[in-house]
């Protein structure tokens, strides 16, 4: 009876020594992978190994366009000590050792524009190009670049379902963005809010309590934008509204009205599932919002727009925002960066939240993009010879930017470290950027803008001074619908 004893405990000991011992002593496989300063992943590489040996070549927005057109790409080896430059460099180093293939950038203003040229020249000069939606997705028709559903594994997490549900036309999928992209990202707008300008206001925290609690209870909408936006906001010292000398409520531009109207969950136009559009800017849910969203943007003393300023109003009004005079920025994420390099004293102790909700029945938050800036990734038809190895480097930039076991990953130090560790200061505000960059809409009328005409229906509108949208909207309506099926009739037949 007592060795049985002897023998259990014996057992039991062992059961208890092996996990630790396993969990101490892996090989240099797990060593690797319990380096990442990334959360543990499971998934593998969908990919069976394969090696090129060969460079691809990316047509890429110049930083100064952008600063993370360049680098998200190929690192600066002058600048060192910077996560994402080293996080880049790290990815890249270990793409080339494991599977032959370099990265090399050819960075240009509008990439969008110089792919053209070399596609109608049939030249091979380009694997991959990036460039803004808006100068990439309406030259898909011409059938400059390859469709990837065939090749890619879309369903994977390092791609943007967003973009994909979004941008895939004809069950054609022309454009991917992701984890590979950090300029997807960078420019999707949000609300930036004066937090010591929202606390120190009695008549603020006393009647809407935690304006994080107000997010996640689906109550900010529209309406409470405007009523915060109204307690706060005073003229210049002349008594005088529009100037820089004041202090207001919303500080933004004309472009962002299409922002306010989409975070409605609106937008211009939409796909139809039978591989079409839909003009919807007439829609009675975009009608509406834009009411809302004109008697906000229009009203001079809740609103100081951008244009009102002249040329230099975009570093004014960013400036106002630092310097607390305003409680409420829309921008786009990539002034989170900007406004905590700022050089300026005492600069403004600042939360993020999303765009708000038309009213409280909408079921989610909806934040629109920046056209002009945020990108996507496509491959141009006069890719052949490396195309095989540009759609493997396509996947693998992918992967490993989102999983790097060799150290912090593209996507960490740009999301996690840069945004929320060096940005934010509170767990709050990382939870407002996750439901942010979840939830990000495309308006695919305004990217396309057919007719010429929808790219700034809402903010021609806006800058007439009078809501005359459902008029504007009759006297266009057929040149854009006919251009709407032009674009359809030619997608039909790079499909067949």
């Amino acid at each position: 009876m007592r060795g049985r004893k002897f023998i259990l405990c014996i057992l039991a000991i062992l059961l208890i020594a092996v996990p630790l011992f396993a969990a101490c002593g892996g090989g240099d496989d797990d060593k690797e992978k319990n380096t990442s300063t990334t959360s543990a992943q499971k998934d593998e590489f969908p990919l069976e190994p394969k090696r090129f040996d060969t460079t691809i070549k990316i047509l890429c927005v110049s930083s100064s366009r952008h600063r993370y057109g360049e680098v998200q790409f190929v690192a600066d080896e002058e600048k060192t000590g910077n996560v994402i430059n080293d996080a880049v460099a790290k990815r890249n180093d270990y793409i080339e050792e494991k599977y032959g293939l370099k990265i090399e950038v050819a960075p240009v203003q509008y990439p969008g524009d110089e792919i053209k040229l070399s596609i109608q020249s049939g030249i091979d000069e380009y694997q991959l190009v990036n460039d803004a939606v808006y100068k990439m997705l309406p030259n898909a028709t011409e059938n400059y670049y390859w469709s990837l559903e065939k090749y890619l594994k879309l369903d994977n997490p390092w791609w943007d379902q967003n973009a994909i549900e979004n941008l895939t036309v004809t069950d054609k999928t022309y454009f991917v963005a992701g984890d590979a992209l950090i300029t997807d990202d960078d420019h999707t707008y949000l609300i930036l809010f004066n937090k010591e300008m929202y606390a120190n206001n009695s008549d603020l925290g006393g009647k809407y309590g935690d304006i994080y609690q107000l997010v996640r209870d689906g109550k900010w909408t529209y309406d409470r934008l405007a009523e915060m936006a109204k307690l706060v906001s005073q003229p210049d010292t002349n008594g005088d509204w529009g100037t820089e000398g004041g202090i207001y409520g919303l500080l933004g531009d004309n472009y962002g009205s299409g922002i306010l109207v989409s975070g409605s969950g609106a937008t211009s136009a939409e796909k139809t599932t039978d591989g079409g559009f839909r003009l919807t800017v007439g829609s009675e849910r975009s009608v509406n919002a834009f009411a809302k969203v004109f008697e906000i943007m229009s009203d001079k003393s809740l609103t100081l727009r951008v244009e009102q300023l002249g040329d230099s109003g975009w570093g004014k009004v960013s400036n106002m925002f630092i310097n607390k005079q305003g409680l409420f920025y829309m921008t786009s994420a990539s002034s989170i960066s900007s406004i905590k390099n700022s050089t300026a004293e005492n600069i403004v102790d600042y939360g993020v939240l999303p765009i708000p909700k038309y009213d409280e029945e909408q079921e989610k938050y909806y934040n629109g993009i920046n056209i002009y800036q945020s990108t996507v990734l496509a491959i141009p038809t006069t890719n052949v010879e490396k195309f095989d190895a540009t759609v493997y480097l396509l996947e693998a930039l992918g992967y490993y930017s989102k999983n790097f076991f060799g150290g912090e990953s593209v996507a960490h130090a740009y999301y996690e470290t840069t945004l929320k560790l060096q940005s934010v200061n509170s767990e709050d505000d990382e939870e407002m950027l996750d439901l942010i960059f979840s939830n990000r809409l495309y308006d695919i009328g305004a990217i396309y803008n057919w007719g010429g005409l929808l790219l700034d229906v809402y903010s021609r509108t806006l800058r007439s001074g009078s809501n005359t949208l459902v008029s504007y909207i009759d006297t266009i309506k057929d040149a854009v619908e006919a251009d709407m099926e032009q674009t359809v009739a030619r997608y039909k037949e790079l499909a067949s």
